[in-house]
């Protein structure tokens, strides 16, 4: 008898760490006071045109992107409202996700959470779990085709020694 194997191709959940805001800011200010306030420093970066949205959204979703190399964690900013859709449906009150990959521990998620609840104009924030999110796998696949996208046009192209 035949044997099958299925291999499970899942994104791993447990590296991520999603946390949703509500506000008022655009997307700039947002930035700015999250580099201000938790010692980051967001780079703006091209929009964020994904599968999951229509095809009929014009400029896509604000993004900005931060690596810390001392705790070896990214850091994602994306807009959850374009001009005529939403990223993340099942998110419609969501302004802001911010994502955060690598190594997180509780204590540093609840630090997080109050520095951004007590930024001005921020409502609310909250972590978001990911089996609230039909298509997560879909949205992280998708960021990490358009973040190493984005690197590979930048990267400084060298040429061959010459003698």
């Amino acid at each position: 008898m035949a044997r099958k194997i299925i291999l499970e191709t899942r994104s791993e959940p447990a590296l991520y760490t999603l946390f949703g805001i509500s506000c008022h800011l655009k997307d700039y200010r947002l930035s700015y006071l999250l580099n201000q306030i938790l010692d980051l420093e967001f780079i703006k970066m091209e929009d964020f045109r994904t599968a999951i949205a229509p095809k009929k959204e014009p400029d896509g979703f604000s993004f900005y992107f931060y690596r810390d190399e001392d705790r070896f964690n990214a850091y994602y900013l994306l807009a959850n409202r374009g001009e005529e859709s939403v990223l993340l449906p099942e998110l419609r009150q969501t302004d802001f996700l911010l994502l955060m990959e690598g190594p997180c521990k509780k204590a540093q998620k609840d630090r997080f959470l109050t520095t951004i609840k007590s930024i001005p104009n921020v409502l609310t924030a909250f972590e978001i779990r990911f089996e609230t999110i039909r298509n997560y796998e879909n949205f992280l696949t998708d960021l990490e085709i358009h973040f190493m996208t984005l690197t590979r046009d930048s990267k400084v192209k060298y040429s061959p020694l010459k003698k």
